[in-house]
């Protein structure tokens, strides 16, 4: 899965989103510790087929529920089965977005009380877009989102069996053009990004809470992997 990620260098982020779709400047500042039910900043397409930059609330929540505090909210959607699912399959063909990010987070579980949290980021620290779907405002609600996840790559994988489903800008603009969308395209454009253009960082503890949303978190810290646990051959132990 993916539950936080970064905007750090929020300059950079706005050359890059006026590059990519001409949008206005970024309006906030530096998020260091986005994390899910808060709103985050969201690229969609137009009326005219353009894009627009808003903001949503991090948690899907289908428009057939009318609750106040809706039980189905899934900050994350597999892309492999995005087009089956009931949960996610009007949204996938009517409904994509994307998540600009800098970098972002996954935890390396140790045992059942330790894990340590790493960094994972583009290796010339250039910003990214993640695919995502959406639903629309409802009365009392504003809208929502999810961040589609995908097969990790090989760095990744020594993390967590999932990772974010990562675009660069011109398979950005593919994800955001209107018009349905098969499940071989989604494959192909959701495809694990490349580990030799990543890196992963383990840095503070900090991170672990979303109220620390501070440039500390990204403090490295000294990490030494844990051993391979040996394997035992059949017969071995007798």
């Amino acid at each position: 899965m993916c539950g936080r990620y970064r905007l750090k260098d929020t300059d950079v982020l706005t050359a890059h989103l006026r590059r990519t779709f001409n949008l206005p400047d970024w309006v906030e500042g530096p998020r260091y510790n986005v994390a899910p039910s808060q709103d985050i900043p969201v690229v969609t397409a137009d009326e005219k087929g353009g894009a627009c930059l808003t903001t949503m609330r991090w948690g899907f929540v289908p428009y057939w529920e009318k609750s106040e505090k809706p039980k189905l909210a899934p900050i994350n959607a597999q892309s492999e089965g995005v087009t089956e699912k009931a949960l996610f399959r009007q949204a996938v063909q009517k409904r994509r977005c994307l998540v600009p990010a800098d970098g972002f987070y996954e935890w390396l579980r140790l045992d059942e009380k330790n894990k340590v949290p790493f960094d994972i980021h583009l290796k010339d620290g250039a910003p990214f877009f993640m695919a995502g779907i959406f639903e629309d405002a409802q009365p009392g609600r504003p809208a929502t989102c999810a961040l589609l996840t995908t097969e990790p790559n090989e760095l990744v994988a020594k993390i967590h069996h999932r990772m974010p489903a990562i675009l660069d800008s011109e398979e950005a603009k593919r994800w955001l053009a209107p018009g349905p969308i098969s499940k071989e395209q989604i494959a192909t454009l959701t495809a694990p990004h490349p580990a030799s253009e990543m890196a992963v960082v383990p840095i503070s503890s900090l991170v672990n809470s979303p109220r620390h949303d501070g440039p500390e978190i990204l403090e490295p810290v000294n990490f030494v992997p844990p051993p391979p646990t040996p394997k035992v051959q059949q017969g071995e132990l007798f």
